[in-house]
Order: structure tokens, then sequence, then C-alpha cells
């Protein structure tokens, strides 16, 4: 056949089909594909060799042709002799002999591996749509100007933005502020160097303002001269990871309670303070700032209030300031400022007034207006110090010296502050020795009762004699004590001696003690012990004496602390017998009404309202109304202080309940006062 020495060798699959499907004609390259031989193929029928997939619609098509039609390529598969699938794709036509029709004639190429191929990167990208589509992390393509081109639901969903929109917008369009020059310049890197990967942490901005945080890993594609095509940005939300971190850094450097920085952020400005100093020949301070009254507040009004007074003061010390000053906060009521960058020294004292004027006005605290003073030490680098802790160190001894200078005021360091503080080293020292060496002893002072004219009770007054240093007062040596919680073996000390002199008394006089209690200090470090109570009674167990024969004096400070717990320890004492009386009334921040809910016995003026008396109308007022107030709370009153007749008749005149001061009799070792008193009241008596 003329026809087949034509197309043998053709590289396509060429068949001649008459109209029975009967195979006419196959050349050689059909033959290797299909795996038969041209005897087997003489005596195949067409339609056995098609696949059962296959929908050849033939006699359609044949029609079209013998209609003089063209028929679009299209594909067919085959089955192999070995039973395999083979996908062709090719046309048909009509086979003529001397111009009459005899049959169909195709030209197929075999397209098996193309297709397998096309369906494997069809299967390929149905999954990445999938994961594209329902990954939970957020993917997009830009474009390499930054224009987005598409964006899953997970990116629209971190971003608030729907697809459309995203793609009417840049990546920076998105992107916070305070990034998008850094973004700028990865992407730059990216596309210089043909960088293809990017992974960084950054902020984004949802369309309704909120910021996002993202873990960016960012691909970039190129083509083979290195032109960039797209990027594919994957992020993943991490806004609860760095709210952590910065809840943790928080924590780490910055107060709870005023947001300032703490101890540890402070030693490290300082250290930065200290070095650029140092790098410019140039001069420092430091402040250290202590509120004078704060004690008393916390003690009165509780924790709360105190807490927010801090707040209020941390906020007023840093309006006080400029933003590049450092404001601290070490602990409890103390503050540091770094003043770094000031012109003159000349300019402190105006930046400590400024401070001390804000601090000192009234804090609103919701129950009550209070008003708190600071005392404020100031150190200079280099003078007074070349590194952070002698600074430190300084500017605290000269806030002590501002203390005990009356507080409300400040202090530049010298020298000699750091002699005292020695001194009160030594001090310490030495008041640990006294107890251990039975340094200490007691005097008593006599309290009148007004209506008698007779002794109703004696207050125990400690008294340290040092042996170098002689008779040292308590106001010197008390303070130190409590604060380093010496107070609490002292306080015990002074129970039993008090306890042992009073058994002693009442079994030599009887009849004179039978009506006169003794009057015990208790401080507040000694009442806030858990196992207060449980030591009271046990050294009135081991001493034997009677509770009756005692009253506590207890500051109003202590006493108003904690008033649920204050009460229950007061009735507590009550139930044994003990009388209580608050000490320094007038001192604090307490009120008649509120003490009217405390187990109370006697209410003690402070001797500062005493001292003015005669001179000072708002000392008579308060001293009056006092004890008009206490009487109708049923409170027994006793006027601290008494030291001339005037103060006498005055508290006198206004029905006081007792008196105790030099006007009668000063403190006196227990072996003469009871006769010293008596023989007092007796000329006085036989004057009158």
């Amino acid at each position: 056949m003329e026809y087949a020495g034509l197309v043998e060798n053709s590289n396509d699959l060429i068949q001649v089909v008459d109209f029975e499907g009967r195979l006419l004609y196959v050349n050689q390259m059909w033959l290797d594909t299909l795996g038969y031989s041209r005897e087997e193929a003489a005596s195949l029928h067409f339609f056995s060799i098609l696949h059962p997939d296959f929908h050849c619609n033939c006699h359609e098509r044949i029609g079209q042709l013998q209609s003089g039609q063209v028929v679009p390529r299209f594909e067919a598969s085959f089955i192999t002799r070995d039973g395999e699938k083979i996908v062709t794709e090719g046309s048909i036509s009509l086979y003529q002999e001397n111009g009459v029709p005899r049959g169909i004639q195709g030209f197929f190429r075999d397209i098996t591996q193309r297709k397998k191929t096309e369906d494997a990167l069809r299967e390929r990208e149905e999954q990445f749509r999938t994961i594209f589509e329902s990954s939970v992390a957020g993917i997009a393509m830009l474009a390499p100007d930054g224009r987005f081109l598409q964006a899953n639901p997970a990116f629209c969903n971190f971003l608030g933005y729907s697809e459309q929109e995203l793609k009417q917008l840049k990546i920076t369009d998105v992107t916070h502020p305070d990034d998008i020059e850094d973004t700028l310049l990865r992407r730059n890197i990216a596309r210089a160097n043909r960088s293809h990967s990017i992974v960084c942490e950054k902020r984004y901005l949802k369309k309704d303002g909120e910021v996002f945080w993202a873990q960016l890993s960012s691909t970039w594609f190129f083509d083979e001269n290195g032109t960039p095509l797209y990027t594919v940005p994957v992020i993943q939300d991490i806004t609860a990871r760095k709210e952590a971190e910065e809840r943790i850094r928080e924590l780490a450097y910055y107060d709870v309670l005023t947001r300032l920085p703490n101890r540890s952020l402070f030693n490290d400005r300082l250290e930065q303070s200290l070095a650029l100093a140092r790098r410019h020949d140039r001069q420092m301070a430091l402040m250290f700032l202590d509120l004078d009254r704060f004690k008393g507040v916390n003690d009165t009004l509780g924790h709360v209030m105190g807490d927010k007074l801090l707040q209020i003061a941390a906020q007023r010390l840093s309006d006080s300031l400029r933003e590049n000053d450092t404001v601290a906060r070490l602990g409890g009521d103390e503050f540091v400022v770094i003043l770094s960058d000031y012109r003159t020294p000349d300019n402190l004292p105006h930046i400590a007034h400024k401070i001390l004027h804000a601090l000192a006005q009234p804090i609103d605290l919701g129950v009550r207006d209070v008003y708190v003073t600071t005392s404020i030490g100031v150190a200079l680098y280099p003078n007074d110090g070349t590194d952070g802790v002698e600074l430190l160190r300084n500017a605290d001894l000269a806030m002590y010296a501002a203390k005990e200078g009356g507080g409300n005021t400040f202090r530049f360091y010298c020298s000699e502050m750091n002699a005292r503080a020695v001194s009160r080293m030594d001090l310490e020292s030495n008041l640990r020795r006294a107890i251990s060496e039975e340094e200490f002893f007691l005097e008593y002072q006599p309290q009148i009762d007004l209506v008698s004219n007779r002794m109703a009770g004696l207050e125990a007054l400690l008294r340290w004699q040092h042996p170098q240093l002689g008779v040292i007062a308590p106001n010197h040596f008390i303070p130190l004590a409590e604060e380093t919680n010496l107070i609490i073996p002292i306080g015990e000390w002074v129970m039993r001696q008090v306890f042992e002199q009073a058994s002693r008394w009442h079994q030599s006089h009887s009849t004179m003690m039978d009506e006169i209690r003794v009057a015990i200090n208790v401080s507040g470090r000694q009442f806030d012990q858990p196992d207060f109570v449980d030591l009271v009674r046990r050294l009135l167990s081991e001493t034997g004496v009677q509770p009756q024969w005692f009253e506590f004096e207890i500051t109003e400070n202590v006493l108003m602390k904690d008033v649920q717990r204050t009460v229950s320890t007061l009735e507590q004492l009550r139930a044994l017998g003990i009388h209580i009386a608050i000490d320094d009334f007038g001192t604090g921040y307490s009120s008649l009404s509120c003490l009217k809910n405390l187990p109370l016995n006697r209410l003690k003026i402070d001797k500062s309202f005493i001292a003015d008396i005669q001179d000072n109308p708002n000392d008579r007022a308060i001293v009056s109304a006092t004890i008009a107030m206490a009487k109708r709370l049923d409170l027994e009153v006793t006027a601290e202080g008494v030291e001339t007749e005037g103060q006498y008749g005055f508290v006198h005149k206004r029905d006081c309940d007792e008196v105790q001061g030099f006007y009668f009799c000063k403190p006196l070792p227990a072996d003469e006062v009871l006769g010293a008193c008596w023989n007092y009241l007796e000329s006085s008596s036989s004057q009158s």
C-alpha cells in the first residue's frame, strides 16, 4: 500500500479503520506503542482496543467528516496488549481510495507521560490549594513592589480584611509604622542578594487599628535572570506570646504597684549614666527619697490606702521631673532619681524644692485627705562617689540626715554623715550587747487621780545604762530597736521585770497597791506578733501576778493598722483582765468615732498638746474636745506631760481623770517611787 510506505516511519501512531471498525493499516509506531505484532493487529477490531473510560463518539465524528466538517483534535485512550492504558492526542480524516471514502484514518501522538505529569501537577495543586485555604497560618502572595496578589482566609482573618480589600493594598499599608523601615530594608536586601528566605518577628496593623504580632517566614521567587517574580509571606500569630514576654519584662524590670523602674532596672540605668558621665567628663546627681509619714498612714488606714498613696506619690514625683530623668522605686516608700543632664549643681536645690512641694500637697485617698512630706538626700558624681554602690549609699545617708532634721527637706551628702552612720552601726552593736549584758533598767512615773488626789497608777519607763556613755534616753535607741526587731526580746524582758516588780510591791505594800495599776508600753512590733497573747499568758503564769494589776499602753497607729485583728487581740487581753490604754492620742490618724469600736479603758492625751496649752488656743480646743468626747464614750482620760500649775489647772477644770508629769514626780527607780509620790501627795494635801 503506497500510503503505508509514506507513514511507516512516522513518530505518530497512524491507523486506518474501515467503517465497520476493522483495522486496515497501522504503522510501526502504533505496533510498538500498543505491543502487537502486525499479524495480531490485522485481526483486531478497533473498538476492542479502546479503553473503557474513553467515550469516543465515533459515529458522530464520522458523520461530521462525511458532511465535510473538520473534527477538532481530541484525546483517545487505548489498551495495550499488556492491558495498560495509553492516552493519545490526535486528529482524524476520511480515508479515500480513488476518491471514494473507505474508512477513517487517524494520526495520534502518545501523551501518556504528559498526562501523568499534568495529573500529578493538578493533584499537587489541589493539595496546595487545600493547604492554602485551610492553613491556620496566614499565607499570601505579593508582587515585587509589595502589592497583594493573593491571601488565604487565615491571613485575612488575622488582619480583619477581605481578600479583595487586601488586593488593593501593599504590605506597608498593613505594617505597624514603627516596623515599616525594617520591612522595606529587609525586602531591599533580599532583592539585592537574591535571598530566598526571610525569618523575623514584626508587627502588623489590623483593619480596626489593633496591633498584631506575627512570626514571619517570607520566601522570594526569582526567574532564571534573577528578576524577582513574587514573594510568599507566611505569618503566625504570636501576639499572646509577645504580651507574655512584655509582662515578664515588666515584672523583671518594673515595680508592679507604681509602674516605675524597679531596683534591677535602676541599677542598669545608673551604670549607663555613670558610663556617660565618665566618657564626657561631666557630673551627675543621685537623689534618694523617703516619705516621712508613710508608716503612719499604712499602719492606720491599712495597706490598700498605703498602696494608693504610693501610686499617687510616684505619679507626682514623675510629673516633677523631665522625661530623660530616671525615677525608680527601690521598695516600700523609698524612691531614687537619676539626674544625668543638669547644667549646674545650682539647679539641684530648685529640683529638690519642686519635688518637696509636689509631694507635700494633700493626697485624696477617698476616705480622707492625708499629708505626707518627703526627705531627700543628694549625692554627686564624682565628688561623692565614683560607682553606683557608693553613690547610692551616700545619697541614703544624706536622706537620713534630712529626716533627722525634721523631714520635708533635702540634704547634700558630706563626709560627716558617714561618721554618723558608723556611730549608728556602733549603737546597734551596743544595743545587741546590752540585751545579753542586762544593761537595761526600769523607772516608774506616777499617774495621779485628780478627784481623790491619790496615786492611781505607775508607768514603767525603759532606760539604758551604757557602760561608757552613761544613761541613754529611750528616744535615742527605741526607734533603732523597732527597726532591727530587737524590740521583741527587749519588750519581753520589760514585761517580765514589771510583773516581778509588781509582785514584790503587792507583797510589801498590799494595801497601797490594791488600787494602783502598772502601765507597760507595748510596741507595734510586739503587738503584731501572732503569739503575743500567748506570751502574756505565759509570763503571768510564770510570775504569779494578777492581770488586773496591769495596763498595756498601745499607740493609736498600732491599733488602727488592722482593726479586725486589733479588736480580736484586745478582746483576748481584756478577757485576761488587763486594762488597755491608747497612748499618744492625737498624733496618728484615728478619731474617737473609730475608737468606739475598740475595747479600751483609757485614752492618754499626748504631751505635745499639753506643752503649749496655755499659749496655743488650738491645743486648748483639741484637749477640751478630746476630754469631753472620751467621757461620752465612757473612756477615762490621762493627760501626759503636765509640768506646770497652769497645765494642771486647765485639765483639772475640764474633768480630766488623771495626770502624769514632772509637776508631780519625775520617773524614779522602783524602790524610791512609792515613797516619793506618797510624800508629795501628803505634802500637797496638808498645804491645801
